[in-house]
């Protein structure tokens, strides 16, 4: 009887990484391993700052098999050498899934990174079902990291609630990784930041947000975005259901300060360079 080849250890490709510049935290890394997709936390102290930005070549050889989820890498304080730690728990995921499509988050090919968390991809018909007719480029929002999920969570769920309402671009479904929901992906909507000279509309697309007992929680002018269509609201990462009356009132009356904010805070879809 023969016996079954060796293991050999596949090459990791980095998706996504979060590196602490002054090496005090975990730096943590997002891989994909053949057809899979793993995690990676190095120690503080284990690496210097440029290998923490370009770590695969002073990896040690990692499994390929299905047997692990997370590992963890470190130095040993007395004899300097690595030491790897493999942990096969399950990671949190989306659970709010409403929608029927569902796509492997490796099927999408990332055309332009948008934020951290967001990108546009080619769609083409092997993603969604035969009767979908939708645009040439989606937006995909993914949690990259597990501490992500609850962003990606509440906003799945504002997404759900909103639909029909026709303030939202369209959820064209969920994105999955290894089987656990991670992100979801809609509609790319042209369109341009509110000014000051879009204050009704925008008043009136908030004050309907409102009347669906929802608070936007980042309402900055790079959130409500002006089309053909009118306005349509994006980045419900904050977003609060059943809001009380007085935050969303607050909310309402600073919409004004809001859209003359020329830097924002970050939310919305701003270009950022693809280091990856």
């Amino acid at each position: 009887m023969s016996s079954s080849p060796p293991e050999q250890p596949m090459h990791p490709i980095i998706l996504s990484m979060e590196v602490d510049d002054d090496d005090s935290f975990e730096s943590e890394y997002r891989l994909r391993i053949g057809t899979q997709v793993r995690y990676l936390k190095i120690s503080p102290q284990t690496f210097d700052r440029d290998t923490l930005s370009f770590p695969l070549q002073s990896l040690p050889a990692l499994p390929w098999s299905d047997e692990w989820t997370v590992a963890h890498i470190w130095r040993d304080k007395a004899s300097s050498a690595l030491k790897t730690s493999l942990s096969n728990r399950p990671l949190a995921g989306v659970k709010c899934q409403w929608h029927l499509t569902l796509v492997n988050c490796l099927e999408l090919k990332r055309t332009k990174l948008l934020t951290a968390m967001a990108f546009e991809a080619v769609s083409h018909s092997s993603l969604f079902p035969p009767t979908f007719q939708g645009p040439d480029t989606i937006i995909a929002k993914m949690a990259r990291f597990e501490w992500e999920i609850p962003r990606v969570e509440r906003e799945t769920r504002a997404y759900q609630l909103l639909e029909g309402s026709g303030l939202t671009p369209r959820f064209l479904g969920h994105v999955h990784e290894n089987g656990r929901i991670v992100g979801f992906l809609m509609e790319k909507i042209e369109g341009r930041p509110a000014s000051i000279q879009d204050l009704d509309i925008c008043e009136a697309a908030l004050g309907k947000l409102h009347q669906l007992g929802f608070l936007h929680g980042d309402a900055n002018r790079y959130n409500f975005l002006v089309t053909e269509e009118g306005v349509k609201l994006l980045d419900f990462e904050s977003s609060q259901e059943n809001a009380n009356p007085e935050s969303m009132r607050k909310e309402l009356e600073s919409l004004r300060s809001e859209l003359t904010e020329e830097s924002g805070r970050g939310g919305g879809f701003i270009i950022q360079d693809d280091g990856n």
